[in-house]
């Protein structure tokens, strides 16, 4: 069942159309066609997630049900190291966003009441 509702995803024909696009792309580089290779993937296809936003978050207040996963990713993320291929910028925008959502909180007060859980080692 659930795989024949996901056969029919449009996404997944989004990434085989880009599947075979790079197919092409790779194709003329091979050939030595260095100028069309460029050209073909700079109009190379896009596609948006905005369906899957839409039916997992019908309305905006299931959306805030489920934030606190993203703000604990973001988090964590603003107090890993930079080592790899985790770059200083990435941690450092992460760390700017974890600011300025408590900065938000604060200016806002708009949180009454809470319950705080400290993950511990």
């Amino acid at each position: 069942k659930d795989i024949s509702y996901l056969s029919h995803e449009p996404l997944l024909e989004k990434f085989r159309n880009f599947k075979a696009f790079m197919k092409k792309v790779r194709k003329r580089l091979a050939k030595k066609q260095h100028r069309d290779a460029n050209r073909m993937y700079d109009k190379r296809p896009e596609y948006t997630l905005d369906h899957l936003v839409r039916e997992r978050y019908p309305r905006f207040g299931d959306s805030l049900e489920d934030m606190d996963d993203g703000l604990c990713l973001m988090h964590l993320f603003a107090n890993l190291p930079s080592i790899g291929s985790i770059r200083v910028e990435r941690t450092d925008t992460a760390l700017r966003f974890c600011r300025e959502w408590q900065l938000y909180i604060a200016k806002s007060r708009s949180l009454r009441k809470v319950f705080v859980s400290v993950k511990g080692i």
